[in-house]
């Protein structure tokens, strides 16, 4: 295994029994991938590693985290690309090959970030540090200058008849 906070998977593989994706749920870290295709890559986060008690932390800072992962989206997009953001998944999709790396390593890095403070002590010291919930002025420079696509998706709620 290598040491970014990330791995790097052929995009027609299934990356969840992977073994980042076990290490990942060991240690109750960020589980990011790179997924590479034939023209581009995505990069996706998803909650599926992290124990029940960070679930709270994360819908609480939902709109704080949804921000600052925009912001990192809007550092290495280009208008290809699109934005897939809700509590439990973070997708940049459609990102040249050459900048998926390095937002992924800042995706794991900003998940790290909003994990309670027992969770992210455990999280690993690789790549770009960042400091608790102050990304968005770190990434302020945008280097799309083209409207970016957000998609984000409802969380449902139950309603009584």
């Amino acid at each position: 295994m290598s040491d970014a906070p990330f791995d790097l998977v052929d995009a027609k593989d299934s990356f969840i029994d992977s073994d980042w994706f076990h290490h990942c749920r060991e240690t109750r870290t960020p589980f990011v991938v790179v997924r590479s295709g034939e023209h581009s890559a995505d990069v996706l986060w998803d909650y599926i590693t992290l124990p029940p008690e960070c679930d709270a932390s994360l819908q609480e800072n939902l709109s704080s985290l949804e921000q600052d992962a925009r912001a990192i989206f809007d550092r290495y997009a280009i208008p290809e690309s699109y934005l897939r953001v809700k509590a439990t998944l973070i997708g940049f999709d459609r990102l040249p090959f050459d900048r998926a790396k390095s937002a992924a390593a800042d995706l794991y890095h900003l998940i790290a970030a909003y994990l309670p403070v027992a969770e992210a002590e455990e999280v690993p010291e690789t790549g770009a540090v960042h400091e608790r919930h102050a990304q968005t002025k770190a990434y302020s420079d945008t280097a799309a200058s083209a409207p970016l696509r957000l998609w984000v998706e409802a969380a449902s709620t139950s309603s009584a008849a």
